[in-house]
């Protein structure tokens, strides 16, 4: 059950400006109280079956709550990028526009290349790798990764940072792609409505769902579904089938799970009439079994 904490009114939009950033000192405080609770959480795990507990269950419930999808009514869908891992299913809508920013690159730039053929320009973020394995004239790419605002500083920046340096403040509609192996959660967490309306479409890869029992991961994680649902309806899921399901509090939940939102003010929805994955899904690794998750609705 969601908490009368989550659903108050959002605070006042903060500027991008006046982000706040965590000193060294602050960082390490909180570092070492998460470490404090991890220990007691380990100790725990020993005497609680985590994939029985009924606090557990509420905690899966909750955050899987936020990511139940609904139906765009009067869209359609379609697969944008390669086939097997890189691909995502999106909305087919396409205002006109042609702003992109593809957050996490590594070596597969497919989808990247098939939103460049649609027209648009795309803003590529990556501190892991020299640079793109392929290039096009659309791709504007920058050696630094994405964070939250708090946690900016060296070779991470946020995003809002990054569009303000794009000249992008005042635009609307541009769309979002985001696989960063867990930091999505200090990105979205941090993120108000104002910066997260100006995109019409987000696709997400969301890590470590099995960490869900964790307070310091769940906290982080919940913030951040509440910051998206707040601005945008989830209407597509996968389960990425290169890591295992995990029961939680008797409940599946992929590893990572493939989210594509929505803003809400794009069209109605209504209730979920598909089981995933759909036809358009294809298995992250062809030598695995898909993850069936049924129409997955957590009221």
């Amino acid at each position: 059950m969601k908490s009368d904490t989550l659903t108050t009114t959002p605070k006042e939009p903060r500027s991008p400006d006046m982000a706040p950033q965590l000193d060294e000192k602050s960082k390490a405080v909180i570092a070492d109280l998460e470490r404090r609770i991890t220990k007691v959480e380990t100790k725990l795990r020993d005497v609680r079956d985590l994939r029985l507990d009924i606090g557990v269950s509420e905690m899966a419930r909750e955050l899987c709550g936020y990511l139940s999808p609904k139906d765009p009514v009067g869209l359609s869908f379609e697969r944008v990028g390669r086939d097997y891992d890189g691909g995502y299913v999106m909305v087919s809508h396409f205002p006109e526009n042609r702003i992109c920013y593809s957050i996490g690159i590594n070596r597969d730039v497919s989808w990247d290349s098939d939103m460049a053929a649609k027209g648009y320009d795309v803003f590529q973020y990556d501190h892991t790798i020299e640079g793109l394995p392929t290039t096009h004239p659309n791709f504007h790419f920058a050696r630094r990764g994405i964070t939250g605002p708090s946690l900016s500083g060296g070779d991470l920046s946020s995003l809002p940072e990054e569009i303000k340096k794009n000249g992008h403040c005042n635009e609307g509609n541009m769309i979002l792609k985001v696989d960063i192996e867990g930091h999505e959660w200090d990105v979205f967490s941090e993120m108000t409505p104002v910066e997260l309306n100006q995109f019409s479409q987000i696709l997400v890869e969301c890590h470590s769902l099995y960490k869900l029992h964790k307070l310091f991961w769940f906290r982080k994680a919940r913030q951040a579904l509440l910051n998206l649902s707040q601005t945008h309806q989830a209407v597509h899921i996968h389960g990425n089938n290169n890591s295992a399901m995990h029961v939680l509090g008797g409940i599946a939940v992929p590893q990572t799970l493939e989210v594509t939102y929505l803003r809400r003010d794009v069209c109605r929805f209504e209730p979920c009439s598909r089981n995933f994955p759909t036809e358009l899904d294809q298995p992250n690794n062809p030598n695995f079994a898909q993850h069936s998750l049924g129409n997955f609705q957590f009221p």
